[in-house]
């Protein structure tokens, strides 16, 4: 009874301990906005609402970038994005313009910048992004979709620097703010004598998000289960 006691309270520390952030969210409203000689208009088109979970290992996809800015230290990480548990109207429709089947990137982008005051700033970025040139026809086309959180806070040294472990603390602790969710496609002529570029096309959606954070699945669980077991094995000694 005492190893299987220890093995559950194990278990479940063990569990807590792995890194990882999720949440669940929903898009329940949108608009659909053009931009054409720079002027950007929002029109009527139907916004279809849509929800799911946003999930990172945040298991590195390529190397940190650390900048000083003078005024503050800037530090962003590039995390794995799984986009599985996500069900957007939206992905497939813009996808689909592209001549190529090439798979999208999916990253998580960790940022923060802190101030030598030791206020900082930060973000989350849950990307899908495709880019594809066409060098016969000097085309370029681009589709992103973004999840954005926002975070500021005050006491940390100038010098940190993101990595998993800051950005699952990050994720956890503070309070995220400006949730917003966007798309963006772009199709671009390149006039190949004089480099002048012609914005065919470029417009997307931007909508608000709603989210629940995600409890990790089987720590919390476990760990009872453990005190359980510790309890019972207490009250057999006492009887």
């Amino acid at each position: 009874m005492k190893l299987l006691v220890l093995s559950v309270v194990l278990l479940a520390f063990g569990g807590s301990a792995q890194a990882g952030i999720a949440t669940t969210f929903a898009v329940d409203s949108g608009k659909h906005w053009a931009a054409k000689d720079d002027v950007l208009s929002y029109d009527a088109q139907a916004f279809t609402a849509f929800g799911g979970t946003l999930r990172s290992n945040l298991t590195s996809l390529r190397d940190c970038r650390h900048r000083d800015l003078g005024t503050a230290h800037s530090s962003t990480c590039f995390f794995d994005f799984d986009q599985s548990g996500i069900q957007s109207p939206y992905d497939n429709g813009y996808l689909s313009r592209f001549d190529s089947a090439l798979p999208s990137d999916q990253i998580l982008y960790a940022n923060i910048q802190v101030k030598r005051d030791g206020s900082y700033t930060g973000h989350f970025i849950f990307a899908l992004e495709r880019n594809e040139f066409n060098w016969q026809d000097r085309m370029a086309l681009s589709y992103s979709s973004s999840y954005y959180f926002r975070f500021k806070g005050t006491g940390m040294d100038w010098t940190t620097s993101m990595d998993a472990g800051l950005a699952e603390t990050l994720w956890n602790r503070e309070s995220l703010s400006d949730l917003m969710f966007g798309t963006q496609w772009s199709r671009v002529q390149y006039d190949s004598s004089s480099g002048a570029e012609t914005w065919l096309e470029f417009e997307g959606w931007e909508g608000g998000l709603k989210l629940a954070a995600v409890p990790e699945p089987a720590a919390p669980a476990l760990f009872g289960i453990g005190l359980a077991a510790i309890a019972v094995q207490r009250r057999r000694k006492r009887s």
